[in-house]
């Protein structure tokens, strides 16, 4: 693995080896893609890819305008595996999607190809956008601008592509949150520093055995998470678990370059060229768990609305 890095204000400069570390982290696989057994590419990986989407982020056709974007001009940043962009081109709408990766790209415009939809796909960064000023009448993005090194260059593109009077709907991940404070910050940062005290007395034999190159873990379920923060912890010290480094990589796996989280006083802040900002707080999944489906889902909506990992911003330029 690349050496880690730990941030800096002077880092986030959009720096081209960090930029080149997040496409590294995210062009192994459309984002999502390893909760699907069925083989990529084919139907019955997209049929399941959305099955899975909307089972478990029932939210996005709640808190996404889909169908108010017929005829609409419509960048998504961040493509993924398409399926978003699916239910924009079904509601009529004039869709491009982006995405830093190539495996991104042409799974999208593989998930448009098979439903039978017409759209535009491209690799572009979100920080420097190719399109002209005011080229779209919504700019949408989900779980995507938080993975770069410096998302304020991308919300200032966000800002530069809308028309006058263009609406943005962008989900960041939001830092008061259970999953923030008690999961990440919490459970995962000491079952890592309890990883690290079994090995006292070991570093120095450890890093000589540190593997070079991508692991290729995504998510959080695999066990062999520990062994990479530990490898982390190797390369960058204690102050890997200082919670400003360590939720960069305790959120979509150990080797993500970055993960930024927001409050909605900062998303205030973030956004003060737009001429109307309202926020919404989504995702608090019990129903992941065995004693969630004794949870009514009225008490699980209600939760996530308080303390979710999900934070929708609602711009208006």
């Amino acid at each position: 693995m690349p050496q880690l890095n730990l941030i800096t204000q002077s880092d986030l400069a959009g720096d081209p080896q960090r930029i080149s570390d997040v496409r590294a982290f995210w062009d192994t696989e459309a984002c999502g893609t390893h909760f699907v057994p069925a083989k990529k590419g084919t139907p019955e990986f997209y049929e399941q890819y959305r099955e899975f989407r909307y089972r478990v982020e029932w939210h996005i056709p709640e808190l996404v305008p889909f169908a108010i974007t017929k005829d609409k001009r419509i960048l998504e940043i961040g493509c993924g595996n398409g399926a978003d962009g699916t239910l924009f081109a079904q509601a009529g709408a004039q869709y491009t999607g982006v995405d830093l990766t190539e495996a991104a790209v042409k799974s999208a415009r593989r998930h448009f190809e098979v439903l039978g939809f017409g759209g535009t796909f491209q690799i572009e960064n979100a920080e420097l956008l190719s399109f002209p000023n005011e080229s779209f009448d919504l700019v949408y993005s989900y779980g995507v601008l938080h993975h770069t090194a410096n998302p304020t260059n991308a919300f200032r593109e966000v800002h530069r592509v809308l028309r006058p009077g263009g609406k943005a709907v962008l989900m960041l991940y939001h830092k008061h949150s259970f999953n923030y404070y008690l999961r990440i910050l919490g459970y995962m940062r000491s079952r890592v520093f309890f990883r690290i005290l079994s090995r006292v007395g070991r570093f120095a034999g450890d890093r000589e055995r540190l593997r070079t190159g991508w692991s290729g873990v995504r998510g959080n379920e695999d066990s062999s998470i520990w062994q990479i923060h530990y490898e982390n912890f190797l390369r960058s010290g204690w102050a890997y678990l200082q919670a400003k480094n360590f939720v960069h990589h305790a959120t979509d796996g150990p080797e993500c370059p970055f993960a930024h989280v927001y409050t909605r006083k900062a998303i205030g802040n973030c956004f003060r060229e737009f001429s109307s900002i309202e926020t919404r707080v989504a995702h608090f999944p019990l129903h992941k768990y065995a004693f969630g489906d004794w949870v009514p889902g009225g008490w699980e909506k209600q939760l996530a609305s308080w303390v979710g990992w999900y934070l929708f911003v609602y711009l208006t330029k």
